[in-house]
C-alpha cells in the first residue's frame, strides 16, 4: 500500500506540512500540484492527501485546476484527507475540495484547517512573532497528524454560500494583479524570483523579472527576493518578508520541479 501527498506552496508553509506528515507516515511521495503533468493515479493507495493554502476564502486556482484534472478512476484509496493552511479565515477551502472529489466518486474522509503565519504582504505588514506563531502551528499540526495516522473521520463542514461569488471574482482578478508588481534598482538579476515561482509566471528579460499575468498571488517572488527589489505598487517596500523557517529557497525550488507520473 502506498501514500501520496499533493501540495501547493509559495512561501513554504504547505511544503513544511507535507514533509512533516510524510516523514512520520513513511513510504510517502510528496508531489507538487502546480507542476504535475497529466495527473493519474492507478492501483492501491492507503492514503491520498491534499495540502494547500486558503486563497481569498477558498481554493487557489491552481489547486482547483489540479483536482479537476486528477484521474482517480483506476485507483482504490482507503483514506482521502485535506489540510488547508490559513492566516485568519479558511472560508470554503475544504468544502470546495470535498465537492470536487465527490464529483469523481471519492469521499474526503478527513479535513482540517491549520492556522499558520499569515504572509499576504500585499494587504498588510507581517507580524514580528514568527517564532511563536510557527511553534503554535507546529503543535496544532501534531494533533492533525495524530488524527490522520489513526485514520480518524472528520466531516467537512458545509460551504458558506455567499463566499462563492467573492472567491470566484478574486481568483479571476488575481491572475493579472502582477501588473502592479514593480522591480527597483536593488535587483541584482539573480533570477531567484523566477526559480521560486511555482507556476512559471516570471521570465527574465534583460536581467530583470517580467511577470506573465497568470499569477497565483502566492507572493513567493516578493518574500524570497534577497534584496526586497520586488514590490506591489508603493505598498510593500517597508513591510517585513517571510518564508517558513524550515524551508529554504533551494528546497522549495527542488520540490516544486515539474513531475511526470
Amino acid at each position: 500500500m502506498k501514500h501520496v501527498i499533493f501540495y501547493f506552496s509559495g512561501t513554504g508553509n504547505c511544503l513544511h506540512v507535507a514533509r512533516t506528515i510524510a516523514k512520520k507516515m513513511g513510504g510517502t511521495q510528496i508531489l507538487p500540484m502546480a507542476s504535475f503533468l497529466e495527473p493519474k493515479l492507478e492501483g492501491e493507495y492507503e492514503s491520498i492527501g491534499f495540502v494547500y493554502p486558503t486563497y481569498f476564502q477558498g481554493l487557489p486556482g491552481v489547486v482547483e485546476d489540479f483536482v479537476r484534472r486528477l484521474d482517480v478512476s483506476d485507483c482504490n484509496c482507503a483514506y482521502y484527507y485535506g489540510i488547508t493552511t490559513y492566516g485568519e479565515l479558511q472560508g470554503n477551502a475544504l468544502p470546495q475540495l470535498a465537492t470536487l472529489l465527490r464529483e469523481k466518486g471519492a469521499m474526503l474522509h478527513y479535513s482540517s484547517g491549520l492556522k499558520m503565519f499569515s504572509n499576504y504582504v500585499v494587504m498588510y505588514n507581517l507580524s514580528k512573532e514568527v517564532s511563536s506563531k510557527t511553534e503554535q502551528a507546529n503543535l496544532a499540526l501534531q494533533n492533525i497528524l495524530s488524527e490522520i495516522l489513526q485514520r480518524k473521520l472528520k466531516k467537512t463542514r458545509r460551504r458558506i454560500p455567499f463566499l462563492n461569488s467573492y472567491h470566484g471574482w478574486q481568483i479571476k482578478r488575481s491572475k493579472s494583479l502582477d501588473r502592479h508588481y514593480q522591480v527597483n534598482d536593488a535587483c541584482i538579476s539573480c533570477n531567484l524570483c523566477q526559480r521560486v515561482c511555482p507556476v512559471n509566471n516570471i521570465e527574465m528579460v534583460k536581467g530583470k523579472p517580467t511577470f506573465l499575468n497568470h499569477c497565483e498571488q502566492c507572493v513567493a517572488c516578493l518574500h524570497y527576493c534577497p534584496k526586497k527589489a520586488i514590490n506591489y505598487k508603493e505598498k510593500t517596500q517597508t513591510r517585513r518578508r517571510y518564508h517558513h523557517p524550515a524551508v529554504s529557497a533551494k528546497q522549495l525550488i527542488q520540490s516544486n520541479k515539474t513531475v511526470k507520473y
